[in-house]
């Protein structure tokens, strides 16, 4: 029997037996829809089987992208809409994105040609790009490299044919797992209440109308039954096994996309390098926190969603693929820090042959009223940039279904717990001035990773510090806060979901032995415990090999 913990055993005290909405899933998607209702004041409860974002949502390109590639396909609703929502996440959470250079090499005229249309298009398209945003996150326009200025931002660039490049700019998002828990811990801060490794086992249709969902908490063990007028299923590549719990038989198919991406020694500039495959598909070559990340793959996954796992011939396939369009990379097994994958949800079109690349990332809503389950909703689909977006259409339909009229959304503008500031310089300024005696540098860095939560971290006391692989430092008060206020339940939640720190490799032993001892202590493990949870983080830096 494990360890339990008095603040485990006692989590869900309080927890009601009755919410207006129920939300299951704890990525993207679901954080914005806990967002969005709460703001509306629904009374929500979110849950989510394992951590928050541990699926989907630490899967993708670290981007915010407004999909320049969908111009190609016409979309150019999808890419407004994207465009649109990357300026919103900037607005919201400024702390959270980056302005990113992408580089995309050119080697015909006429795909010069067809590059500079799509480049005005997409500028068009972004005509307000920077209105009322943050200086430190305002995007430049796009720009044309000669040849000699694009074999100097990019070395290992093969010079055959190449005739220059275009340069334009979209947002990084250096941790999406963190921004997508901030979304979460913004609507409890509103009165929300969100639990992870919360799973749901029972989903039943009550007579009177309205849903009987049954819990079961995977860390104390306990079961509970809560009663709902509405269930949101947004659990991504999940959503089949909600809906075929619940009775419900959809008319589209849920198709899984399996998407890799490995983080390997720096091979880059300052900016990302958008390449072509052998197979005509995008890989990008992105520099991140000081190392680099490659990605992704896109291949339909047939298995059962809960044995995911990334095999090794898949990784070396990917480290081929760079090595094959990106000359000097010479990338091997050793070279890989750390590797992510995860499977997107993609709605099928029943006549549809093409592969999952050029599958549409549009969201699909869909409400099972007909089918005979009113109030039960799902989110499939859609793309992280956009889940904003997604969640306002969910909840206005879910108005429209309980009030009879749709009211007021209001994500668009308000800042998430981290992006309560109007800018960067006067939050360090105000900081500098609250906390004389704290470096200048600390300050700094604290304010670009948690944005007004700075506040809160530097109140707390701390004289330790911890050095990661790629140089970065971590301080104590920043560790204590994470611990105390973020819901970490596992070693593995703190390392590679709300702090970054396990992202970049594996730490060096000192530094990871006082890590580990201050988190134990903080949560009251024993160390049996202790060791379980070490042993869970080890594990995450070995691939399957097949």
């Amino acid at each position: 029997m494990k360890h339990i913990t008095k603040l485990e055993n006692s989590r869900l005290k309080n927890l009601k037996s009755e919410y207006d909405i129920i939300v299951i899933g704890g990525g993207i998607t679901g954080a914005n829809v806990l967002w969005d209702a709460t703001l509306r004041g629904y009374n929500c409860l979110l849950v989510e089987k394992n951590d928050y974002a541990s699926g989907t949502s630490q899967a993708t390109s670290k981007l915010i992208h407004g999909g320049l590639r969908y111009l190609k396909n016409l979309e150019f609703a999808l890419v407004r809409e994207s465009l649109s929502e990357r300026r919103y996440l900037a607005k919201i959470s400024p702390h959270a994105v980056r302005p990113m250079g992408f580089i995309i090499p050119i080697r015909s005229w006429f795909q010069r040609i067809q590059l500079f249309l799509g480049m005005e298009l997409y500028n068009a398209l972004s005509f307000d790009r920077n209105k009322e945003i943050d200086l430190d996150v305002q995007l430049p326009r796009y720009r044309w490299n000669s040849l000699g200025e694009t074999i100097y931002k990019v070395l290992g660039l093969n010079r055959k044919s190449l005739k220059g490049s275009f340069q334009y700019y979209d947002y990084a998002n250096p941790n999406p797992e963190k921004h997508t828990t901030e979304f979460i811990l913004s609507a409890k801060e509103k009165g929300a209440h969100a639990f992870n490794y919360l799973s749901v086992t029972t989903l039943k249709k009550q007579n009177s109308g309205g849903y009987t969902v049954g819990l079961t908490d995977s860390i104390s063990g306990k079961k509970v039954l809560v009663s709902t007028k509405v269930v949101v299923n947004s659990a991504g590549p999940w959503a089949d096994v909600i809906e075929s719990m619940t009775g419900v038989t959809a008319e589209k198919k849920l198709v899984r996309s399996k998407g890799i991406h490995a983080v390997v020694r720096n091979i880059c500039g300052n900016e990302c390098v958008v390449l072509s495959k052998r197979d005509g598909s995008h890989l990008f070559v992105i520099p991140w926190r000081g190392k680099t990340i490659v990605g992704t793959t896109d291949t339909a996954y047939e298995e059962d969603p809960d044995v995911f796992k990334v095999k090794q011939s898949e990784i070396v396939d990917l480290l081929d693929e760079v090595n094959y369009s990106f000359g000097f990379a010479k990338l091997t097994l050793k070279d890989v820090d750390y590797y992510y994958g995860g499977l997107r949800p993609l709605v099928e079109d029943p006549g549809s042959t093409e592969g999952t690349y050029s599958a549409s990332r549009k969201s699909e809503i869909f409400h099972y009223e007909k089918e005979g389950f009113p109030g039960f909703f799902s989110a499939l689909g859609g793309k992280y940039t956009t889940s904003r977006a997604v969640a306002e259409t969910l909840v206005n339909a879910i108005d429209l279904y309980s009030k009879g009229m749709k009211s007021t959304c209001v994500t668009k503008f308000t800042p998430l717990l981290g992006g309560r500031y109007q800018s960067l310089k006067e939050l360090t300024n105000e900081l500098e001035f609250k906390f004389p005696k704290v470096p200048g540098s600390k300050i700094d860095t604290l304010a670009r990773r948690y944005g007004s939560v700075t506040w809160k971290i530097l109140s707390l006391e701390g004289n330790d510090s911890y050095r990661i692989p790629n140089g970065e430092i971590y301080y104590e008060e920043e560790v204590e806060y994470l611990v105390n206020h973020e819901e970490i339940f596992h070693l593995t939640d703190f390392y590679f979901r709300r702090s970054g720190v396990g992202t970049v490799g594996a730490l060096d032993s000192s530094e990871r032995i006082r890590l580990d001892k201050k988190i134990a202590k903080l949560l009251g493990w024993n160390a049996d415990r202790t060791k379980e949870e070490i042993k869970a983080v080890d594990q995450r830096y070995k691939w399957f090999v097949d």
